[in-house]
């Protein structure tokens, strides 16, 4: 994932690294794509915790005004946007969530990447299976289509009792 964001950072460097870290951090967020602002949080360490930028304890109250920069950067985002920049979060910070929560973003992130989106009813069902424990089941899944036509586990399914 790290190799998409770091073109956005490229294009972006005309000075030194420490230049344009100061530049992105500083904006209001409509100047560079929102790919740049994450790079420049990952490349900073915080100034409360002193911790990789955003990914400190949950208390730490400058860990969290830089991860709502994250939200604002770019303007306006696409769903597919907005599922990438959840799924940022909780791997950059996976001590912050749940065991499921992190599978769940290690395994649809590549399927982000390549432009794909799961439907509310898709992400619960495949939640269902992670808390489960069927990661090992879905995690040689090859395509988007696999994962996202799972069946209901028998007991998220609407069944009527005769």
């Amino acid at each position: 994932m790290d190799r998409y964001w770091a073109a956005d950072w490229l294009n972006a460097l005309a000075g030194t690294p420490s230049d344009l870290i100061s530049a992105v951090l500083t904006d209001d967020g409509h100047t560079y794509p929102w790919t740049c602002l994450d790079w420049a949080l990952r490349l900073s360490n915080c100034a409360g915790c002193g911790r990789e930028a955003t990914t400190g304890e949950i208390e730490c109250a400058y860990c969290a005004i830089a991860e709502e920069k994250r939200w604002l950067a770019g303007g306006d985002m696409t769903p597919n946007e907005h599922l990438l920049r959840q799924a940022r979060v909780v791997l950059r910070a996976p001590h912050r969530h749940r065991a499921s929560q992190v599978a769940y973003w290690r395994l649809v992130l590549p399927f982000l990447l390549t432009g794909h989106c799961f439907t509310a009813r898709q992400a619960q069902r495949l939640r269902s299976f992670l808390i489960a424990g069927r990661y090992e089941e879905l995690a040689v899944s090859t395509s988007y289509e696999e994962l996202a036509s799972l069946p209901d586990l028998p007991w998220r399914q609407n069944t009527v009792v005769v």
